[in-house]
């Protein structure tokens, strides 16, 4: 039992190092913060693009679920209902 507290309390360590250490470092070495400071200045609505773009693809969703759901690609030819 404790070696799952253990565990457990190490996973969030590595997140947290990993949110507070390495994401930011990245940020910084791949140069994306100047685009992140540029996005503040300008007041723009950064997550606005991801609904725009969510919007325009879910009527394609039902498309693609009834596909995946009515093909035979799992059969094998031999296969008979």
């Amino acid at each position: 039992m404790i070696k799952k507290w253990i565990a457990f309390i190490g996973s969030f360590v590595c997140i947290y190092f990993f949110c507070f250490s390495v994401l930011p470092f990245l940020d910084e070495a791949l140069g994306f913060k100047e685009a992140h400071e540029k996005l503040a200045e300008e007041d723009i609505e950064s997550g606005a693009w991801y609904y725009i773009f969510v919007k325009k693809v879910e009527p394609s969703s039902e498309n693609v679920r009834h596909t995946l759901t009515y093909s035979n690609w799992g059969e094998s030819k031999d296969a008979k209902r």
